[in-house]
């Protein structure tokens, strides 16, 4: 599985990853519009809100019939563990992160929500506490390029390269509290 927050490098890497490692690779956001997993939408964050219980049965019956799945998502927990083998999270700096996000025209608020779930680490929690430290992998996509990312965790998929497993990077230790507090003070606003 590959996740991360928006905008650290998910669709582009999985789409290298399955050229490279040979491997099928599923948007899981993608797959559940594609197939109608969706129950509604959240007009107060721009997003959809998939069945859960329908993505996985689908998901499931893929693994059944498939070796070689590589799953790119920014909410990994929602996967049963007995389908994942390795979690590779990707990172980015905040600041780096703002500056990919307002290149895609989101509103403040969602720039805002997305780069603080990256600063306290939303996701790489979220998969360490629903398949263990021991099967996810951090990798920091801010001055890498996408080629370089996946032909890193293709290596470590084919046994090639070892990684250290476990959550490793703390974006509040290097950044300046003013930073940290911009994204949370902006918020509530729509700027």
């Amino acid at each position: 599985m590959i996740a991360g927050t928006p905008g650290t490098g998910k669709s582009t890497v999985t789409r290298l990853l399955s050229e490279k490692c040979s491997v099928r690779a599923i948007n899981l956001s993608e797959l559940a519009l594609e197939k109608g997993f969706i129950l509604t939408y959240d007009q107060d964050r721009k997003t959809y809100v998939v069945d859960e219980d329908k993505l996985v049965n689908y998901l499931r019956g893929l693994a059944s019939e498939t070796s070689g799945i590589v799953v790119n998502t920014h909410y990994p927990e929602i996967i049963p563990p007995d389908l994942v083998d390795k979690v590779f999270i990707l990172r980015a700096h905040p600041l780096i992160l703002e500056k990919r996000l307002s290149s895609r025209n989101w509103d403040r608020r969602k720039i805002n929500e997305n780069i603080l779930a990256e600063i306290i680490g939303v996701v790489a929690s979220n998969a360490a506490s629903a398949f263990g430290e021991h099967r996810v992998y951090e990798i920091d996509t801010s001055y890498s390029s996408p080629d370089e990312v996946a032909d890193l965790i293709c290596m470590v998929l084919k046994g090639e390269r070892a990684l250290e497993p476990g959550v490793k990077i703390d974006w509040l230790s290097i950044m300046e509290p003013s930073e940290v507090l911009k994204f949370e003070d902006y918020l509530g606003s729509e700027n």
